[in-house]
């Protein structure tokens, strides 16, 4: 309340203060009302007030006005972003690094060495050593011995030998082979055979089918719908942005490298080194080897051979031949029993979102049902039996002997000394014995110490602060109100009903024969007889008669005596005496000199120079570029048309009594302006005495302004 009076009041005072130049006098605060004077502050202006006063009311006008509102327009560009990365970039480098190397240089000398040489002296002593001897004496003594030996005799004698020997002897003979065999015979016969065939046969009927489909009806509505609209406000702003870089210090450094070297030092000494030769010594032998000849020997011999003939034996016997027939015989076979499908009427299904209606198939039932059967032929068949007398033909051997005479050829082994020469080596061993001359080598370390520069990179931090200026963009919240149009879909249903032409199968028997051909098979037998050709072996025998001289030895006993001589030992003692010499060995010192070749080495210092790789790190800063997305929101403009409710002040004349003299004053009405007295001027209707010209204005300013309070 208090903000609508705060603004009636400024806009009295632009009325009165940047009004038209017509107006007369001055507008002071009293005569609108905007203060109040208090009653000792009471002057003649206010209690002498105009007799016309005017009242400013307020007329409704409602005005179509367009206005520029914004809407925001995001759009993401690719912006490059560029920044610098410190990188470390690790160069190879080479430095000369200087050494000294003792090289050892060997110097060939000459020095007389003496050495003392401890010369055995050789003292023959003797000393006196007594001594137990046991002195064998032997004996001798004859000794009877008896022994056999057998003296072989050998003695000639002969037997004579029958032996029978069979000579094959071959002989031809044709023998009677009878076989038989069995011719077949076909013959074509025909048999009747039935059989039931069924034929579909098809009835059309009308079905009536009951769908229903839904129409869809469309209604128009509109709904209200409010949205807010946030106007970017963009804000910049001061952002403090750390960063550190590093700055590469290096630093030089020294480390003490130590290292050994080894330094040859050669000594020679003596070594005796023994080795063993063989010599070989060859002598000639002659032994005797006994060799075993063998001499051929004839001897006749007899042997009984045995042959066997074969003789033919005829017997007869019964025999059982198994024969038969094939009997046919007609089986029914019933059909296989097969599963079909069959499908159910189908119905129309309307479908509420898409406003379609679709064909739903109706279920698929299966059912069984046998189909027809067929005749099979079956054939049998019918053994049977015969009994036959047949002649049969075996063999029976018949055993024949026969002597033969034969000759035996026998190798007789006899003994005979051979003389074979042969040579024997014998390695006789002889040992040799030099003194080598050899050097030994003794490595002595030496520990010494190289100084190493080296150098080391530190990165040291530094760290720096820039002001980055950001850009806050506060989203200012509009609401505002759409009409909306939308379209509801409402089904509705209507029922219809359809025949439907429907088929249905009915299996009609029918009987049909037909004559099946078949054919059977007779074997007839038929005999036959073919001579076939043998050949008989029948071993003559033949006797010899040969003499075969056989040797026999008989081992004849003879007994021997003979006299041995032995001999007998017995031990006698006896002690002597006898002087030992011995030898005692001193060693005599004898001082010698002798020139001596050596060898010295001394250490000659070389200086080399070798490159010695190290590396360094050097921060190369690179400047790389990305692109970062930046959205920018860009004001676009467009044109609402709204409706204004403004009013319009308009001034009426109000005529009012003037204020008594004597009673205080009461504040003036707020609002009413001072206005001078009438002059001759035109009037508006309902207000006569007051010019046109003289009427109150509304400021420039206040032109267009809506009215917020009570008028």
């Amino acid at each position: 309340m208090r903000i609508n009076i705060l603004v009636a009041l400024a806009g009295l005072g632009l009325l009165g203060g940047l009004g038209d130049q017509t107006l007369v006098g001055t507008a002071l605060a009293g005569h609108c009302g905007a203060c109040g004077y208090p009653v000792w502050h009471r002057s003649a202006e206010q209690c002498c007030m105009p007799e016309v006063r005017y009242r400013v009311c307020y007329q409704t006008v409602i005005e179509e006005r367009t206005k520029t509102c914004y809407r925001s327009v995001y759009q993401t560009v690719m912006r490059e972003c560029r920044y610098t990365v410190c990188k470390p970039v690790y160069e190879q480098h080479v430095r000369e690094q200087r050494y000294t190397v003792c090289k050892p240089v060997w110097e060939e000398y000459t020095t007389v060495r003496k050495y003392t040489v401890c010369h055995p002296v050789n003292e023959q002593h003797y000393r006196t050593c007594q001594y137990t001897t046991c002195k064998p004496v032997w004996q001798e003594y004859q000794v009877p011995v008896r022994y056999c030996t057998y003296r072989p005799v050998y003695e000639q004698h002969y037997r004579t030998c029958q032996y029978t020997t069979y000579k094959p002897v071959w002989q031809e003979y044709q023998v009677p082979v009878r076989y038989c065999t069995y011719r077949p015979v076909y013959e074509q016969h025909y048999r009747t055979c039935q059989y039931t065939t069924y034929k579909p046969v098809w009835q059309e009927y009308q079905v009536p089918v009951p769908y229903c489909t839904y129409r869809p009806v469309y209604e128009q509505h509109y709904r209200e719908c409010r949205y807010t609209v946030c106007k970017p406000v963009w804000q910049e702003y001061q952002v403090p942005v750390r960063y550190c870089t590093y700055r590469p210090v290096y630093e030089q450094h020294y480390r003490e490298c130590r290292y050994t070297v080894c330094k040859p030092v050669w000594q020679e000494y003596q070594v005796p080194v023994k080795w063993t030769t063989c010599r070989p010594v060859y002598e000639c032998h002659v032994r005797e080897i006994p060799t075993t000849c063998y001499r051929t020997v004839t001897e006749t011999k007899e042997r009984v051979c045995k042959t066997y003939t074969r003789e033919q034996v005829w017997t007869e016997r019964l025999v059982k031949v198994c024969g038969g027939e094939w009997k046919v015989e007609q089986e029914f076979c019933p059909g296989q029993v097969a599963t079909r499908c069959c499908r159910q009427p189908g119905c129309w299904t309307f479908d509420p979102c898409t406003c379609r209606s679709h064909w739903c198939r109706g279920e698929t039932t299966t059912y069984k049902v046998e189909l027809p059967g067929h005749w099979v032929c079956k054939r049998t068949w019918v053994p049977k039996e015969e009994t036959r007398m047949e002649r049969v033909c075996h063999y029976v051997m018949k055993e024949n002997c026969q002597v033969v005479p034969y000759t035996v050829c026998k190798a007789v082994p006899y003994t005979v000394m051979k003389q074979v020469p042969y040579t024997t080596c014998k390695m006789i061993r002889e040992e040799h014995c030099k003194m080598v001359t050899c050097r030994k080598c003794t490595t002595v370390r030496e520990e010494k110490v190289q100084i190493i520069p080296y150098t080391t990179c530190k990165m040291v931090r530094e760290e720096y602060c820039k002001m980055v200026t950001c850009r806050k963009c506060t989203m200012v919240r509009e609401e505002k109100v759409q009409c909306i149009p939308y379209t509801t879909c409402k089904m509705v249903r209507e029922e219809h009903c359809k025949m439907v032409t429907c088929r249905k199968c009915q299996m009609v028997p029918e009987v049909h024969q037909k004559c099946i051909p078949y054919t059977t098979c007779k074997l007839v037998r038929e005999e036959f007889c073919k001579m076939v050709t043998y050949r008989k072996c029948c071993m003559v025998p033949e006797t010899h008669v040969k003499c075969i001289p056989y040797t026999t030895c008989k081992m004849i006993r003879e007994d021997h005596c003979k006299m041995v001589t032995c001999r007998k030992c017995q031990m006698v003692s006896e002690v002597h005496t006898k002087c030992v010499p011995y030898t005692t060995c001193r060693m005599v010192p004898e001082e010698k000199c002798e020139v001596v070749k050596c060898r010295r080495c001394k250490m000659v210092p070389e200086e080399h120079v070798c490159q010695v790789p190290y590396t360094t790190c050097r921060i190369e800063r690179q400047e790389c570029v990305k692109m970062v997305p930046h959205t920018t929101c860009k004001m676009e403009a467009y044109c609402v048309t709204y409706k204004v409710c403004r009013k319009v002040p308009v001034c009426v004349p109000v005529c009012e009594p003037q204020c008594p003299t004597a009673a205080p004053l009461a504040p003036a009405v707020p609002g009413a302006p001072v206005m001078p007295p009438a002059s001759s001027e035109p009037t508006i209707e309902g207000t006569p005495g007051v010019p046109i010209g003289q009427w109150p204005r509304m400021p420039a300013g206040m032109a267009g302004m809506t009215w917020l309070g009570t008028p």
